[in-house]
């Protein structure tokens, strides 16, 4: 498009809609193949085939090349497009000074692992550019200047992190369509006059904090079609109405919605009549005024999506009640919905009726106090039909969570419970698979032994929880993976841990009341991760029983005096790291037959004598060991050995031939 390949013969098609169509016809003639897509169907990636991609460049000739900068003595007037290249261990290029003599170029790319310099003044020889992308180059100030002279530009891409202003000479360039802003993650204004560029079609950039305000007279770009954020201002030519004439897709963030005066203006927004909006996220300030309620919820009323939006977040919106688009089935294309710092809001909207809904996120609502019918709706046989994920977070007031006599959540694979203190039941879910429950009431884990699908359970941050509820987790024999972290009081694990026979993954992790951890019956462990926790004094035995066990992780536990002597059991451990366990002096005896150990870390101890029996080991590091003066005699035997790391800073690679 940027080439001037793409032309509109009449105003009945845009002319991303022609790209597309020629795109299409190119990957159905395998010209492209294995493409990859967004949830919105936009193209991220896609292969070609080494043979295409071998004619593709035999019939562009001379016109395209791709050049090593390395290498680039001399570039030759008749390249149109080019690409440079550089080696990966070079940090910084220069573009080299050769390529002035390109000076018929239209499209200029810079390889993006590489980080470019651009040497001063070289941009005045480049006047016949179409398309620059320099999202990897150091960008200064004069730079910025110089690009203003590029006036046949029609794709520019200047992501670059130390922009933090873009020079208002920008505005001169009336044939730029593509403007990509997407990693200046110090910008904080955009130039003045941006209105002035009439072409502009697509603006690519990031909702970043350090960008307060829009230039103003936004809505002169009636070519616009890419805009992710609007900051509402209240100065003229700032408000909210400036989006009314543009055709924007995509995603559109749209902040500060305190600054809109007149509930009037938001419907002149005109956003129910933006088909190819995707994403719609609207957020409010934090210091609004509370007399504004009224203004507040009819905003929102009048900030009607189109009936295909897909993802919609409303964010600090104050209002005590949600406006009737959100509670009716005009938005029945939906599959995310996040509803976040609603606090005045005394009920969730009920969304049960969305057919496609996959995703919900609730948090942050202070006000709701439980969850029951009007969530679910009246008279609905089946609530929630499709979605999988949701999410129910910083809810310090909610105490109840009730079923429905209907189908509720058939389809609900993962749930989040986040700092809901004063929840102390779960509902009938009987398709869930995984659950995260995190800085809770320690009387909502005895819902989980009725979650008998469970796979995967995660407790985080019950502060005061000193013990497991009878019965949770015997009745859970799908459970695949368990997790359990910073339960400070946690002093042992229920005997029923050992009914787990599906158990692959069990992680203990700042559990400092823990002082002892059986390991009876776990045949089908793999991974067993213990981590800060500072009371453990011993492992009890049973090991004879983890006959799957690959990885064994332990550390920081600086009570924990030795470890199981019937190591020898552990015939399929594959990885062993222990650190930090500061009264763990030796490794037990019996890990000498663990031959099937490739590597083995350790921190504070030395590698003992019979080292060479671990005939797998292809890894080995010993860390902050000051006793250690000599290896031992079997490290020779070590045959596989292929890394040896000794000390905390020094490397040393060994290969170790016997």
């Amino acid at each position: 498009m940027a080439e001037g390949f793409i032309q509109a013969s009449d105003g009945s098609k845009q002319m991303e809609d022609i790209s597309g169509e020629y795109f299409d016809n190119l990957l159905w003639r395998s010209f492209f193949q294995d493409v990859e897509k967004d949830e919105d169907g936009n193209i991220l990636w896609c292969k070609m085939h080494d043979l295409v991609h071998d004619l593709a460049c035999s019939v562009a000739g001379n016109e395209c090349s791709v050049v090593q900068v390395k290498n680039a003595v001399s570039i030759p007037d008749i390249h149109r497009r080019l690409f440079m290249l550089g080696e990966h261990y070079e940090w910084v290029l220069t573009v080299p000074k050769a390529s002035r003599k390109a000076n018929h170029l239209r499209t200029l790319l810079l390889d993006g692992r590489q980080t470019f310099s651009i040497p001063r003044n070289l941009l005045t020889h480049f006047m016949c550019l179409r398309v620059f992308d320099l999202s990897f180059a150091r960008v200064t100030t004069e730079m910025l200047v110089s690009i203003s002279s590029l006036k046949h530009v029609r794709y520019l891409n200047i992501s670059c992190r130390q922009i933090r202003a873009l020079h208002e000479s920008i505005s001169t360039l009336h044939h730029l369509q593509t403007l990509i802003l997407s990693r200046c993650f110090d910008l904080a204004e955009l130039p003045r006059d941006m209105s002035k560029m009439t072409s502009l079609r697509h603006l690519e950039i990031s909702p970043y904090d350090k960008l307060t305000h829009m230039p103003a007279n936004m809505g002169q770009l009636k070519l616009l079609q890419t805009l992710p954020i609007f900051i509402v201002g209240k100065d003229n030519g700032c408000g909210i109405r400036e989006l009314q004439g543009l055709n924007l897709g995509g995603n559109l963030t749209i902040q500060n919605l305190e600054n809109v005066m007149c509930a009037a203006d938001a419907q002149e927004a005109n956003l129910k009549n933006k088909p190819n909006l995707c994403m719609l996220r609207f957020s409010w300030g934090q210091d609004i005024d509370l007399q504004l309620e009224g203004n507040v919820k009819q905003t929102l009323e009048g900030l009607r999506p189109h009936r295909n939006l897909k993802r919609l977040t409303v964010e600090e919106y104050m209002g005590v009640r949600f406006p009737y688009w959100m509670c009716s089935s005009s938005l029945p294309n939906l599959i995310k919905v996040s509803v976040i710092n609603c606090r005045r809001c005394e009920q969730l909207p009920p969304l049960s009726h969305l057919p496609f809904l996959k995703v919900l996120v609730i948090r942050g609502m202070d006000a709701v106090k439980s969850i029951g019918k009007h969530f679910y709706g009246d008279d609905v046989t089946e609530a929630f039909p499709s979605l999988k994920e949701l999410t129910i977070q910083d809810m310090p007031n909610l105490e109840e969570w009730s079923g429905s006599n209907g189908r509720v959540l058939p389809c609900l694979n993962r749930l989040t419970v986040w700092g809901c203190p004063k929840l102390t039941t779960l509902p009938c879910l009987p398709s869930l698979k995984e659950l995260e429950l995190t800085d809770g009431n320690e009387m909502l884990l005895g819902s989980v032994a009725n979650l008998t699908s469970l796979s995967s359970l995660e407790v985080q941050g019950f502060r005061e929880l000193r013990s497991l509820p009878d019965g949770e987790l015997g009745n859970l024999a799908a459970l695949k993976s368990l997790s359990i972290y910073g339960c400070d009081e946690l002093a042992l694990l229920p005997e029923e841990l050992q009914n787990l026979t599906s158990l692959h993954r069990l992680h203990i992790h700042n559990c400092n009341g823990l002082t002892s951890l059986r390991l009876r019956g776990l045949s089908s462990l793999n991974r067993l991760n213990i981590d800060t926790c500072q009371s453990l004094t011993s492992l009890i035995g049973g090991l004879q029983h983890l006959t799957a066990l690959q990885y064994l992780y332990i550390n920081n536990c600086r009570e924990l005096a030795y470890l199981p002597e019937d190591m020898q059991h552990l015939t399929s451990l594959r990885i062993l790291n222990i650190w930090s366990c500061e009264k763990l002096t030796c490794l037990p005896e019996g890990l000498r037959h663990v031959t099937t150990l490739e590597a083995l870390s350790i921190n504070g101890m030395t590698p003992p004598e019979w080292i060479g029996n671990l005939s797998s080991l292809r890894r080995l590091e010993i860390k902050h060991c000051d006793k250690l003066t000599c290896f031992p005699s079997g490290l020779q035997l070590l045959t596989n050995l292929q890394h040896l790391q000794v000390g905390g800073k020094q490397i040393i690679l060994v290969e170790v031939v016997g």
